[in-house]
């Protein structure tokens, strides 16, 4: 039994062999994902732009579903499931509860997924990420995606059990490890969107094979939305989560004291609170749903759940603040300026936070029914799902498996000054991205439509033209990702040598326990984009509804 575990060299923690194999397996899927999604993106992404590089729309939708459900739903639940099993087992000193059952739930969402790739690139699933009825795909598309789903689902159950084996058999003492009660808060919010989507699933399935003639779709589209939005924010909980991970890891350890725990668990709570009560927003101009509920759920219910990512934000930015302060940094923002920029970890833990926080402040307008009017069918909703979804989590999740792929598998970074290249690209294409695609909302340039030269309005030619350097710089980003990861998985040097495994990922912050800890900085940095910056855009968006057409 010991032969099955190794110790880390570099955390000292336990890890078991078999279990490793698991995780390792999930991650390859998860880039798997991301290269399918990242094809699609070169065809949906400058045919949006100024390229409009396909033509016909059949070819368009049909990369426009490939591209969402890879990205949205493929790339992001592979990783997410390697990460639950990473932090209930490597964390907690322990091993999966039953690497069978772990692999059968690898296979049953392989299977789904094969089944969903096979039905959409032969064009027999074009329904987009948002597979609203009466639009109607294969049938075995539907019960793919419910494989997939019960897989995830059988991968949860592991990853309790296995918290609850490590628990029973002493591995662990105290509370979890903040890292792990942040994937437990994840896995829980899972449960409630793996319960909407199968609801969701099998009712349309029915409908589908005949079994239901007539379809409710104010039933459909809540219940999809109790899957689609909340899958969200088990994503942005999974990336908080990592942002935490990110900030311990890359400063050796040295932030760890430096973050407050008790708040950030109070934070990581509050989203199981809010995450369904938000739902609504998505439907606010749907004229099938009373006023009353919309208002609440909608507006008040997705303000509510801002709070949490606002308190994160605190925590996290000042655990670097406390952290740097206390190496000597005395300055109101020299800190940050000082911050270590040239580290992987940290460059992307604090660009993932700014287009996270950015694609947070462009989401309050479509909260509230009246500004959503002007925004909701526009390119302004793809750039904050843009903002939030990569440039939040999916830069997160990638630069942390620029330290567990090392972790895990004993194999040094092919480059870690490519990785700091990385994700300076990704974090400029997204930004570029996010700012050209808002500009295009703001114009009333239309989300998931093809827009061929004789549709495009004269306005729109500018920022779609700024639009293709941003996708450009971030599928090059997204390639440069994936050569790393796969010449690390396949060439990277092995070696147990701490220092040599961690090569330009950690940047040792030498602290003084009599250092000056203060975090007003911090304060002020959220303070201004809370206050100043939001509600700025949000107020904006009410005096500019004043000049719109009585239609609106």
């Amino acid at each position: 039994m010991a032969s099955e575990f190794r110790t880390c060299p570099v955390t000292g923690l336990l890890c078991h062999l078999p279990s490793q194999r698991v995780i390792i397996a999930n991650f390859a899927m998860a880039l798997i994902s991301l290269a399918i999604g990242g094809l699609a993106a070169v065809f949906v992404g400058l045919s949006r732009s100024s390229i409009i590089l396909l033509k016909d729309p059949a070819s368009y939708y049909m990369w426009l579903t490939a591209h969402g459900l890879n990205m949205l739903i493929f790339w992001i639940l592979w990783f997410e499931v390697a990460l639950l099993y990473f932090t209930a087992t490597v964390i907690l000193n322990a091993p999966l509860y039953s690497v069978r059952l772990a692999w059968l739930a690898f296979v049953v969402m392989l299977v789904g997924q094969a089944v969903i790739e096979v039905l959409v690139f032969t064009g027999k699933a074009s329904v987009l990420f948002t597979a609203y009825p009466p639009l109607k795909a294969h049938p075995l598309f539907y019960v793919g995606y419910l494989l997939f789903a019960a897989g995830v689902l059988v991968a949860v159950v592991v990853f309790f059990l296995t918290i609850y084996r490590a628990r029973r058999e002493g591995t662990f003492k105290g509370p979890l490890p903040l890292i792990t009660f942040g994937a437990a808060i994840a896995a829980i919010i899972a449960v409630t969107v793996i319960f909407h989507g199968a609801v969701t699933l099998a009712y349309i399935l029915a409908y589908v094979l005949g079994y239901v003639n007539t379809i409710n779709i104010m039933f459909i589209r809540w219940y999809f939305w109790g899957f689609g939005h909340g899958a969200q924010y088990v994503n942005a909980v999974a990336m908080v989560t990592v942002w935490y991970a990110l900030l311990v890891l890359a400063t050796g350890g040295a932030a760890e004291k430096f973050i407050n725990e008790k708040y950030a668990r109070f934070a990581f709570a509050l989203y199981t609170l809010f995450v369904i009560p938000a739902i609504g927003h998505h439907i606010l101009v749907d004229p099938g749903y009373s006023e009353a509920l919309k208002q609440a759920s909608g507006s008040v219910g997705s303000h509510f759940l801002s709070v949490p990512s606002m308190l994160h934000a605190l925590a996290l930015l000042g655990g670097l603040e406390a952290t740097m302060r206390a190496a000597g940094y005395r300055g109101l923002f020299t800190w940050l300026v000082k911050a270590p920029w040239r580290n992987p970890g940290i460059a992307a833990l604090l660009m993932s936070m700014i287009l996270f926080g950015l694609g947070g402040i462009v989401a309050q307008p479509q909260t509230t029914l009246q500004p959503n009017l002007m925004y909701h069918n526009t390119l302004w909703v793809p750039a904050h799902f843009h903002l939030t979804v990569a440039g939040g989590t999916t830069l997160a999740f990638m630069a942390v498996s620029y330290y567990l792929v090392p972790l895990l598998t004993l194999r040094k970074l092919v480059n870690y000054k490519l990785a700091l290249l990385q994700v300076y690209l990704g974090f400029a294409g997204l930004l570029i991205m996010g700012l050209t695609m808002l500009w295009l909302g703001y114009l009333g340039a239309p989300r998931r439509t093809l827009l061929l030269e004789n549709l495009v309005r004269p306005e729109w030619w500018t920022p779609m033209s700024i639009l293709t350097i941003g996708v450009l710089l971030w599928l090059a980003s997204g390639a440069l990702y994936l050569l790393i990861m796969a010449a690390t998985l396949v060439a990277g040097k092995r070696t147990s040598n701490p220092g040599e495994l961690v090569e330009g990922l950690v940047e040792e912050v030498k602290t003084s326990e009599t250092g000056e800890v203060s975090k007003r900085g911090s304060l002020i940095i959220v303070f201004i984009l809370l206050f100043v910056i939001m509600l700025s855009l949000y107020f904006h968006s009410f005096i500019r509804l004043e000049g719109m057409p009585e239609i609106w």
